[in-house]
């Protein structure tokens, strides 16, 4: 079984952005708390206040699958669609090994 890697890049209106934001603050809790999330954050663009970044790992699909059916994500989910999304840009990756990054060394 392959663990999920997804990473998705969201872009707002200035308006929207702020709202977007405040409402996600509320989410990453609940979800790291679920079963077979293995990470979970959120974080805004440092050159675009209008861009989140959402970065998302999975012990499984099905684990997945269950975070979408979730009141608190759903709950969301039909908060932002309020909202103005100007592009959502989401990859889902599918991993056989995940381990810490090395840097070189000279």
């Amino acid at each position: 079984m392959s663990t999920l890697a997804i990473i998705a890049c969201i872009s707002l209106t200035e308006e929207s952005a702020p709202l977007y934001i405040e409402a996600a603050r509320g989410l990453v809790a609940p979800t790291r708390a679920e079963p077979g999330c293995e990470l979970y954050a959120m974080a805004i663009d440092a050159t675009d206040p209008t861009k989140v970044w959402v970065s998302e790992q999975w012990a499984s699909l099905a684990a997945l699958h269950a975070h979408f059916d979730t009141t608190h994500v759903k709950k969301f989910l039909e908060y932002v669609s309020t909202l103005d999304i100007v592009d959502v840009d989401a990859r889902q990756y599918a991993a056989s090994s995940v381990s810490p990054v090395v840097l070189p060394t000279e």
